[in-house]
């Protein structure tokens, strides 16, 4: 009996202490579930198979389920450290692997996990951090970060100490292996109806350089890629008209090309009843590439039934105008239209006998039903068109539409 007691006792005490040690823990989460249908993602294009002597698609048509369930962690210490992790499990498609799921190394893992402790008026931050900036420059990466920040009511500012690279390979004299990048956030609100942000990253590589066999200069990928990159984004309303817009760069060296990359857009909308339609226009140049996050259903990473994963890319300068209508049907019933009209054209960087795109088009929609609070059913589908010219006239190249359906069940907990 006494050491019942004994043993009662002792947890007793651990749990005081857990409590003293962990003021507040709290997990929250998602998960989904997915259908998925392609058709005709090669536009029609087909290639010789040797082992099959035959034509075969470029770009096999599929259609397959997929699901996911993430979990967040926020922990809070009573003097106001805190750590943020978020666990991701079962992140597969349906294909019969998932007999053997639970074997995968990556059936279980953390996608992002950080600390901070608050120091006076700063709050210092290091760990894997879950990074947003903005979708058309930076969104949802993962940087492994020492940083500090300070936030109050009208700015919120990052001083930014990134590794980039430091694992030693087989070019490297192991001396030096470090990508570094340096960087400033900040977002200030201006006044009620405007917001400004500003980001700026310095990319230094140090990484060893040797020779190869032929006696040339050569780095872990081949160039330095040291220089900077940034953008500028703004937010504001006008007479009930929400506009944004930004401008972004990324230096030669960076996105490894001959000339810097530049984009920019500008998005107005208007809510109109229970109807918002808006307009985006923008263009890239120079082989920027937009963050996949920046987009809609057909061009863009943002569903998976996405053709062309980047507005932008290397080799391209582009130019968009796509208007979208939102709907609200009802308090539980949403609708999205898109219509999309792209120019992409190559540039410098691009060889002279490289393909040539000249248009595409989209047109897509999604509807969303609530079906109750932090469960939602969602079908989306799209068709993208493209209209090749120049070098490709009367080389056989087809450029059939490409269809995509999604259907997803999701929640948020």
């Amino acid at each position: 009996m006494k050491k019942v007691i004994a043993a009662g006792a002792a947890l007793l005490m651990v749990g005081s202490i857990a409590s003293a040690a962990y003021a507040e823990v709290n997990l929250s989460g998602d998960a989904r579930v997915r259908f998925v249908y392609k058709d005709t993602y090669d536009f029609g294009n087909t290639h010789w198979d040797d082992t099959l002597q035959k034509n075969v698609p470029d770009t096999p048509d599929v259609n397959y389920f997929d699901s996911r369930i993430r979990i967040r962690i926020d922990g809070k210490a009573k003097g106001g450290a805190f750590i943020k992790a978020r666990l991701r499990m079962d992140d597969f498609r349906w294909d019969g692997q998932g007999w053997d799921a639970y074997k995968e190394g990556k059936n279980i893992w953390v996608d992002y996990g950080y600390v901070g402790v608050p120091v006076g008026p700063v709050t210092l931050l290091g760990g894997f951090v879950n990074w947003d900036v903005t979708k058309f420059f930076q969104w949802d990466d993962r940087p492994t970060v020492a940083a500090i920040n300070y936030k109050n009511d009208i700015v919120d500012i990052y001083g930014l100490y990134v590794i980039e690279d430091d694992s030693p390979n087989y070019l490297d004299n192991l001396d030096d292996n470090n990508m570094r990048a340096y960087g400033i956030y900040a977002k200030a609100k201006i006044n009620d109806d405007w917001s400004v942000l500003a980001y700026g990253l310095y990319n230094d590589d140090q990484r060893d350089w040797t020779e190869n066999d032929a006696g040339e200069l050569v780095s872990r990928n081949g160039q330095d890629n040291s220089g900077f990159l940034g953008t500028l984004h703004v937010d504001g309303n006008v007479a009930g008209i929400a506009l944004q817009g930004e401008v972004a760069y990324k230096a030669s060296d960076v996105q490894a090309t001959q000339d810097d990359g530049w984009g920019l857009y500008a998005q107005a909308s208007y809510a109109i009843g229970a109807m918002t339609p808006s307009l985006s226009i923008g263009a890239t140049w120079n082989s920027y590439t937009a963050d996949g996050d920046f987009g809609w259903l057909m061009i863009g990473d943002i569903e998976p039934i996405g053709v062309i994963k980047n507005v932008g890319g290397y080799g391209q300068d582009w130019f968009w105008v796509a208007p979208t209508v939102d709907y609200a049907v009802s308090e539980r019933l949403k609708l999205t239209g898109n219509f999309v009209y792209v120019n992409v054209d190559t540039n410098d960087d691009t060889p002279l006998d490289s393909d040539r795109l000249a248009k595409l088009y989209e047109i897509s929609g999604q509807a969303v039903y609530t079906v109750s609070e932090g469960a939602d059913l969602m079908l989306g589908m799209g068709y993208l068109k493209p209209d090749f010219d120049g070098r490709l006239n009367g080389a056989g190249v087809q450029d059939d539409g490409a269809f995509g359906l999604m259907a997803k069940m999701s929640l948020k907990f």
